[in-house]
């Protein structure tokens, strides 16, 4: 299995619910659901902590530019 990585980015928002997708360093897992605050619940690969990606309020979280990741057998 490989794994490639999507060359235009998209911002975390755009994404598709069930998504894996890479931010700088960070691999993790766009879900269907949010926080009351307007977050978008995504978790990293690895630790299960919830993606951040650096920022610390929902409107720049869903405003983040990423990349989506494809598993290709």
């Amino acid at each position: 299995m490989e794994l490639k990585k999507s060359i235009k980015k998209v911002t975390l928002e755009k994404l598709s619910a069930g998504s894996l997708f890479q931010y700088e360093e960070t691999i993790a897992l766009k879900t269907e659901y949010g926080t009351e605050s307007g977050a978008i619940e995504a978790f990293i690969v690895g630790s299960g902590e919830m993606f951040w990606g650096g920022t610390n309020n929902a409107k720049d979280q869903r405003k983040l530019k990423v990349s989506k990741l494809i598993l290709k057998p």
